[in-house]
């Protein structure tokens, strides 16, 4: 136990020191007390809600994080052109690059506002989402609320890029606890419908990123967007990996944000409920992970641009090694998810046969996945992510709805159709990690005994 302790203390020590090893252990840290909050929040919204209201929540939440896809790879493609101007300490080509990205993202989020505003009032939103509840003004609010945040949440990939993840992992947090306040208090004034909920977690994301950005704005001045300062030649640079980028995020919304849209398309809202529930207990586990490598995506590119690659191949081992004890905890959890989901929600919900363990195995394949793609993400290595998210694209919704409907594994099937695609792209994405940086040591190796 002493020695435990000890390494504890240590791993502080070291963290004050080193800003990566603070940067992931704050964010990690982050994610206890989400965890906890989480364990309580949902199921207030279930009761807030109720079956149905929760399950078709749930989906218009799917349906409206779609527009999160469509900024055409701009976050993702400026979080690593960012990461390597701060990193070579071009601070006005980053003042432009962020000037220029946050413009961009402005003028495709009031786009899709129009587009989404016309298609919330022309389509048969009661047939789309199989419920007689009036889903168009929390859908109306939620989308309005998502296209501000959609430009805002830009100041996440600029905490990124100046290796500040944690603040992140603390707007995460926040968002949260004001949530569950406002849900709290939704069913406390017996005012539990759509509506209010869609007002509360929108807005509670628009201040936060608000009053974060200011902070960040007044210590890197540099960072602040200035219209004056848009550049067409940076989202050039920008576009040039975000392009990639935004097809990965097309293959993603295709493969991993349809499966509530299916559920209650074909089974109806209420079988979106139990799915729902087991999803976002499992997710807890990988939103701790992803918490606490956030801030390697920014660290690998860096250390490309300083040939480190060393550096990267422990990083990368020392994680491989966290899966072993991951898999028992998600073995463990299959076991005790309903006596323990029966007293979390204060009901019984009937789950499909297998749905539990499918779901536990998916998120244990995605923190594998999160592994190997925030390195490929943070070099820029996208190509065999690109053909195996296209193929995963095309096959994932027919293949969730043949397993689902016709083969009568319900929800079961969908995420079974999920766990196939993420089981190829995770041997390719792993087998392509380790010969990349195998051969960039070699060379390495090699230029050095030459000279």
């Amino acid at each position: 136990m002493k020695e435990r302790w000890d390494k504890l203390i240590d791993l502080v020590r070291n963290a004050r020191k080193d800003p990566l090893k603070r940067s992931m252990l704050l964010s990690a840290m982050c994610k206890p007390v989400s965890m906890i909050i989480a364990f309580f929040y949902t199921p207030l919204l279930l009761r807030c809600l109720g079956d149905e209201g929760y399950g078709v929540w749930g989906t218009i939440l799917s349906v409206i994080n779609w527009i999160n896809y469509f900024d055409v790879g701009i976050g993702l493609g400026l979080r690593n052109t960012l990461t390597r101007y701060i990193t070579g300490k071009e601070e006005e080509r980053a003042r432009d690059v962020s000037s220029t990205g946050y413009m961009a993202l402005s003028l495709i989020s009031g786009i899709a506002l129009i587009i989404g505003s016309i298609l919330v009032f022309a389509l048969d939103l009661g047939e789309l989402f199989k419920t007689s509840l009036n889903v168009r003004p929390a859908l109306l609010i939620s989308l309005i609320c998502v296209c501000i945040n959609f430009v805002l949440g830009l100041v996440k990939v600029q905490y990124y890029a100046v290796q500040k993840a944690e603040k992140v992992g603390f707007m995460n947090l926040w968002g949260q606890i004001f949530n569950f306040l406002g849900i709290w208090i939704l069913t406390l004034t017996g005012r539990g419908d759509l509506i209010p909920v869609a007002v509360i977690i929108g807005a509670t994301g628009i201040i936060i990123n608000l009053v974060y950005s200011g902070f960040l704005w007044r210590a890197f001045s540099y960072l602040r967007p200035m219209l004056s300062r848009f550049r067409r030649e940076e989202l050039g640079n920008v576009c040039g990996i975000g392009i990639k980028f935004f097809i990965l995020q097309i293959n993603a919304l295709v493969i991993f944000a349809t499966d509530n849209m299916i559920i209650s398309h074909i089974f109806g809202p209420e079988r979106v409920t139990p799915y729902l529930t087991t999803y976002n207990a499992f997710g807890i586990i990988n939103g701790l992970f992803a918490a606490f490598i956030a801030p390697l995506w920014s660290k690998y590119t860096a250390a490309q641009e300083q040939g480190d690659f060393k550096w990267i191949k422990r990083s990368i081992f020392a994680l491989d090694k966290i899966l072993i004890p991951l898999a028992f905890v998600f073995g463990v959890s299959i076991f005790i998810f309903k006596p323990i989901a029966r007293i979390w929600l204060g009901k019984e919900l009937d789950y499909p046969e297998g749905l539990i363990t499918c779901i536990a195995l998916y998120f244990f394949l995605m923190i594998w996945n999160s592994i190997y793609t925030t390195f490929l993400n943070g070099v820029g290595k996208l190509n065999v992510q690109l053909s195996l998210g296209i193929i995963g694209a095309v096959a994932n919704i027919p293949l969730s709805i043949w397993l689902g409907r016709d083969c009568g594994l319900e929800s079961t099937g969908v995420i079974l159709a999920t766990v196939m695609c993420v089981i190829v792209f995770n041997v390719a994405q792993t087998i392509q990690t380790h010969l990349y940086v195998n051969r960039k040591i070699k060379e390495q190796e090699a230029a050095s005994a030459s000279s």
